[in-house]
């Protein structure tokens, strides 16, 4: 072994080379002129994928003539919103010919050296974070002008195209593997959602007599149940008109300000996430209703919607803001219960009133407070709940068991890739 020069690879065999990637690649560039290629290509999570020329979706060019031209064997790079952005993949190997936004640099191979090599390479750059402090400091985006004199190390040629065939191999079975687990935890979870609509609208004992509950999304109930409008079992308030809350009332923590509770909080279940606050006197004034209180429930209103949060007993004294609603349930029930039945109908009863938007939002209030609930008797809800939280936790073990297996993949992954590529490891091994 000998020490490449480069911090990032280290020590490579006697027999490797270094030199600057200007040596073996250059920058293609061919616009796609009189639309004579119409085959589309995008970066997509490190592969170069087609996508419809004639789709409406996502931002689309004045004309595709603007669009590179590229073939078989180029690398792209995605050198864009670097300082934004740290955790996409930035390469991509192309496989076929076919046109790619030109704000992506291509480059093209100058001699015969391995595509397949150099791509595996380039992407061990990418997952040791490389690109984002090349040439020193933290960039907006990068170019051709900036990778030319990037150092690159690489084997003999057929030593290439042995580590990429190997490379090939080994990766395919690892994704088919991490693929696996992530069947398994969809299926979970798919399991866990069947289990609770089940368990909180037929209870838990099998051969109870049912009823209709008279709602699609409940369907038939114990008989012994009672359904219940959600508007008269507690108090709901929506959080304040958009003037009320606006960033120039914002004012530094302090002992007389009141903190302002976000959708974050209800969608991370985390009461201390946040940073806004508001003056105690404008509080006073204008916004005292929108007060939470320790067991209150938030739930987020618009876009990702029916989050449901509990706040606890130790919450910083607060408000809710324009995203969220506040709902202070009555006794005589269980709040455990009443937040699967809750998460269950409520985001039933979005998707239901949304119409196909893509932003979905709480239904209208004067729905929402008519919206259904089946109620058992008091015990009944503890003894579901109690069941219900047992079961759900032994699920939510046996998810996070396999996407730690599924995280450790990708990691095994990465370091073959850059141990291989940079001859810590032989293929003749």
């Amino acid at each position: 072994m000998k020490n490449s020069g480069i911090p990032w690879i280290g020590e490579i065999p006697e027999g490797w080379k270094v030199d600057i990637l200007s040596v073996l690649f250059f920058e293609h560039k061919c616009k796609n002129i009189g639309m004579c290629e119409k085959n589309l290509l995008s970066l997509s999570y490190g592969n170069i994928i087609k996508k419809d020329i004639n789709t409406s979706e996502g931002l689309l060019p004045e004309s595709f003539e603007t669009y590179n031209i590229i073939d078989k064997g180029d690398i792209i790079f995605r050198l864009t919103d670097l300082q934004n952005d740290k955790r996409s993949l930035r390469t991509g190997l192309c496989k076929e010919k076919g046109i790619i936004t030109s704000a992506y640099v291509c480059l093209r191979k100058r001699s015969t050296n391995s595509s397949e090599y150099f791509h595996y390479l380039f992407h061990a750059y990418d997952i040791c974070k490389v690109f984002y402090s090349y040439g020193g400091g933290v960039r907006q985006g990068m170019n051709y002008a900036d990778l030319r004199k990037m150092p690159i190390v690489f084997p003999p040629l057929s030593e290439q195209q042995a580590i990429a065939d190997f490379l090939d191999k080994k990766c395919a079975e690892i994704d088919q593997m991490v693929a696996l687990q992530e069947k398994f935890i969809e299926e979970l979870k798919a399991y866990k959602q069947s289990l609770i609509t089940e368990t909180v609208t037929k209870g838990l004992n099998p051969n109870a007599p049912m009823k209709d509950s008279g709602s699609m999304w409940i369907g038939r109930i114990p008989s012994h149940w009672e359904l219940t409008r959600i508007g008269d079992i507690g108090e709901y308030k929506k959080g304040p008109f958009g003037s009320a809350i606006t960033l120039d009332m914002f004012v530094p923590k302090g002992d007389r300000t009141i903190k302002v509770y976000e959708q974050q909080n209800a969608i991370r279940k985390d009461w201390k996430l946040g940073y806004y606050y508001i003056d105690e006197d404008y509080f006073k004034a204008k916004l005292k209703g929108f007060e939470v209180l320790p067991n209150d429930l938030i739930v987020s209103c618009a876009g990702t919607i029916g989050e449901v949060y509990q706040l606890p007993l130790d919450i910083e004294r607060g408000i809710i803001n324009q995203a969220l609603m506040r709902m202070r349930i009555s006794h005589n029930i269980d709040l455990s219960f009443f937040l699967y039945i809750f998460d269950l109908i409520l985001k039933g009863e979005a998707e239901r009133s949304s119409n196909g938007t893509a932003i979905k939002n709480i239904p209208p209030f004067s729905v929402f407070k008519k919206i259904l609930l089946p109620f058992p008797p008091i015990s009944e809800q503890q003894a579901i709940a109690d069941y219900l939280d047992k079961k759900c936790a032994e699920i939510d073990q046996l998810i996070a068991v396999k996407q730690k297996k599924a995280d450790e993949l990708k990691e095994y992954k990465k370091s073959i890739i850059y141990e291989y590529v940079t001859g810590k490891r032989s293929v003749c091994e």
